[in-house]
């Protein structure tokens, strides 16, 4: 199944200023993980150790914000992902 990910200016640095790819995936997690596996540099910026995303980033589905819900949330062929940096602070 493939979902079209677009990505934050931010991330740049890490996937050749691609900013928008396919990835292949039936939910969040594996969508990320093919991510990933086609920009290695990703890789520990994006996920903890335990392959979940770091709280310094946040995702939407479809222009829903369904982050910090579960790794695991469903997706269907043609959803887009946008992974996005946030900024904390005070």
């Amino acid at each position: 199944m493939s979902v079209n990910i677009e990505m934050s200016s931010f991330f740049g640095l890490y996937t050749n200023n691609t900013l928008e790819t396919k990835v292949e995936g039936k939910t969040v997690r594996e969508c990320l993980h093919d991510l990933v596996t086609q920009f290695p540099k990703l890789g520990r910026l994006l996920l903890d150790k335990d392959g979940n995303l770091q709280r310094t980033y946040d995702y939407f589905i479809n222009g829903q914000n369904v982050y910090p819900k579960k790794m695991d949330q469903p997706l269907k062929d043609g959803d887009k992902l946008n992974l996005l940096y946030v900024i904390h602070g005070g």
